[in-house]
């Protein structure tokens, strides 16, 4: 059994998956668009479908046994605020947008 790794990147349209071999030859990939699961690309909800379809269609078509490893890539600089369970407190603040809000200026200034 050759073993692969799968890739996930969560972008602004959908969400893709990738297995890989060692090699770096693709086993296997998927894309799901997002707005399938709705019509806000905000929704966390619908960025978490997106990927749950795209990693079933990849499973279907490689031997999940041969995974050994997974890596997530999501959106540059996307910030999804979240509770001690993991589940979205607000929408999350995109890399492209634009923010007059001192108190977070501030706080990106002191980062």
């Amino acid at each position: 059994m050759t073993p692969l790794v799968v890739g996930i990147d969560i972008g602004t349209s959908g969400a893709r998956a990738v297995a890989m071999r060692q090699d770096f030859s693709i086993a296997g990939q998927s894309a799901v668009r997002l707005d399938k699961f709705g019509q806000n690309p905000r929704d966390p909800s619908a960025w978490w479908q997106a990927v749950q379809a795209a990693l079933t269609e990849l499973i279907s078509a490689v031997d999940r046994a041969a995974i050994r490893a997974i890596a997530i890539d999501g959106t540059s600089g996307t910030l999804l605020p979240v509770d001690a369970d993991g589940r979205p407190l607000a929408e999350p603040l995109m890399y492209n947008d634009k923010v007059d809000d001192g108190d977070i200026l501030a706080a990106i200034a002191r980062a």
